[in-house]
């Protein structure tokens, strides 16, 4: 099995669910209740949004990356994504294309060193696509860190999340929601890093620091958070590792289209 089999294996197994609380009463206006609602709009509406991430730092495991792609919704939350990342390891760049839609995803990646050569490939064959199915590492849930994840936000909001001016973001008046939230569980996946609210479940906890801007429409434009992984002395502790995340969102409601390979490229070789 190739390096992206591995990779999605172990994704399954980092996969937790942690269940988004509901919010009782009427939002107040420019309060983070405010941005869950304007959010949930947009899932109602099957709307979309497209996204540029940047990660660096964290456990030795995870590599610095960048990213880009775009979500479609259902009125439930995330239904499809196609996303792009790009990783830079020893001597070399991988780059991977993965796109989920449903329970259905594909995926084709590869590494290149510095002269050109391809390091691995996956499928091996250029331009073919692998497929799978049930991967709960690739699948969007409420435990992802994100800014537009309702169940992300409801656990800030009920931590002691600030309000204040956040100035103007490309050429939008903002508001910014900031806070800090400590979390028992810090971990990644294929879909992103995600947080976890069980103790003993993961080998890294710690705080998370984050900030939100968000437009006078109330739907984000940039989510930044700062994640100090502490590892749990049970498992043998370690050094603190800090991981920065900044991910901006772009074209709320644009058309998007996410649409699964043609059958002749796909392959179950990994």
């Amino acid at each position: 099995m190739k390096r992206m089999g591995v990779a999605l294996v172990v994704a399954g197994l980092l996969s937790v669910t942690v269940p988004g609380g509901a919010v009782h009463a009427a939002p107040e206006p420019g309060s983070l209740g405010s941005v869950v609602k304007a959010i949930k709009k947009q899932f109602a509406k099957h709307s979309s949004v497209r996204f540029s991430v940047k990660r660096h730092g964290g456990p030795p495991s995870y590599f610095d990356m960048k990213a880009f792609g775009a979500y479609r919704f259902r009125t439930s939350g995330m239904y499809a994504a196609d996303t792009t990342e790009i990783t830079r390891e020893g001597e070399g760049i991988s780059r991977s294309r993965g796109i989920s839609i449903g329970r259905d995803f594909y995926s084709q990646a590869y590494a290149r060193s510095k002269d050109g050569k391809y390091i691995w490939k996956s499928p091996s064959a250029l331009g073919k696509w692998t497929y799978g199915r049930g991967f709960s590492g690739v699948v969007w849930k409420e435990d992802l860190i994100n800014g537009i994840n309702p169940g992300f936000l409801e656990l800030v909001a009920s931590n002691g999340a600030t309000s204040s001016d956040g100035g103007t973001f490309e050429g939008v008046r903002t508001t910014l929601h900031s806070g800090t939230v400590t979390v028992p569980e810090l971990g990644g996946r294929q879909a992103g890093m995600f947080f976890g609210t069980e103790e003993g479940r993961g080998l890294w906890g710690g705080p998370i620091t984050w900030k939100l801007w968000v437009g006078p429409d109330n739907l984000p434009r940039r989510f930044h958070a700062i994640m100090r992984f502490t590892p749990d002395p049970k498992y043998g502790g370690g050094e603190v590792e800090t991981m920065t995340m900044n991910i901006l969102y772009r074209g709320w409601g644009s058309p998007v289209k996410i649409t699964a390979p043609p059958k002749s490229l796909l392959t179950d070789d990994w």
